[in-house]
């Protein structure tokens, strides 16, 4: 047979060779979406079952999986390129040095934080809704003196666009991918608030109350946004925050319980399907194609002396 229609992942020389399964992800891409969990990560990517991993290379530690999601804005078909990465460990640190690669290496347009966190009681918050961050409230800046301490607050914004499109987005529309069952029937209801980010795993309702002071309309508790939200907005092309999050305790005591733990999967998913409703509803415009200022076939062919034949050659005095 023709050995040119052979498939091979190396040439004859044994280096590397993109075929369509191994075809390259080049910067800029569409979105990049992180997870703390492996358990986040999987939700998402069952979402998604066209991703794939993609393989390492010498200047970046990370793991990411590539997709592309088909859709369609006023009759217009076409795809956002999403790149999944799923953090090494919990908290701001990681969420901060992981999120600064990711920036770096694909020029993301949006970074999304995607995954569970504990929802607030006392805001009519349940397990198994989701949460919309509006703005994010770093907690963690203390000044600790003898008579108390007091938090010197830090606040994100999230993405405006991604923001306004979720506010007019139907919860209903996510509804039809899930497929998790909940474990007691109830509908998910959406909630757009503050949601305060630290280093802490909270699973005391006292904690969350002293918060209230000073934010008193906050909806949810988690550990990673403060990190991944100061990466994107000091990186260089600043990307626009998002963060969708599926509530999975209520920060209380019952944090450990198996009645609450009950839930884990289901707000995982929930919050998986949330987001790739909320982007198959086509929030941004698609993204510009990279245009190559000079095409591989016109540019200037190198001449050199023994292309020239000895007749063509005048010399001037």
């Amino acid at each position: 047979s023709d050995s040119s229609t052979k498939s091979s992942s190396t040439s004859e020389r044994g280096n590397p060779v993109q075929t369509k399964k191994n075809m390259a992800v080049n910067p800029p891409v569409d979105f990049v979406v992180i997870t703390a969990l492996e358990e986040e990560r999987k939700a998402f990517l069952k979402q998604l079952p066209q991703s794939r991993k993609l393989p390492p290379t010498d200047g970046d530690i990370r793991v990411y999986h590539h997709a592309e999601l088909p859709v369609e804005i006023d009759g217009t078909q076409g795809n956002y390129d999403l790149i999944i990465l799923s953090l090494l460990n919990m908290g701001r640190v990681e969420a901060t040095t992981a999120t600064s690669d990711a920036i770096r290496r694909w020029e993301p347009r949006f970074v999304l934080l995607v995954g569970i966190a504990g929802g607030i009681e006392s805001a009519d918050i349940g397990l198994g809704d989701v949460l919309i961050s509006e703005q994010i409230v770093d907690y963690e800046l203390q000044k600790i003196q003898e008579e108390g301490k007091s938090v010197r607050y830090q606040v994100h914004r999230a993405a405006p666009r991604l923001l306004g499109a979720a506010q007019n987005f139907d919860m209903e529309d996510c509804l039809k991918l899930l497929s998790t069952q909940s474990p007691i029937e109830k509908e998910p209801r959406r909630f757009v608030g503050a949601i305060a980010s630290g280093d802490k795993v909270i699973a005391f309702d006292e904690v969350i109350q002293e918060y209230q002071k000073d934010w008193p309309k906050l909806i949810g508790v988690e550990m990673e946004a403060a990190g991944v939200a100061t990466a994107s907005f000091q990186a260089a092309n600043a990307p626009g925050f998002f963060m969708v999050r599926g509530v999975s305790d209520l920060a209380d005591q019952k944090k450990d319980s198996a009645e609450v733990k009950a839930w884990r999967n289901y707000a995982c998913d929930i919050a998986a399907v949330y987001t790739i409703a909320l982007l198959q509803s086509g929030p941004v415009p698609f993204g510009k194609k990279k245009i190559e200022k000079t095409s591989p076939s016109k540019q200037p062919r190198a001449v050199h002396l023994q292309d020239v034949s000895a007749e063509t050659i005048k010399v001037h005095v």
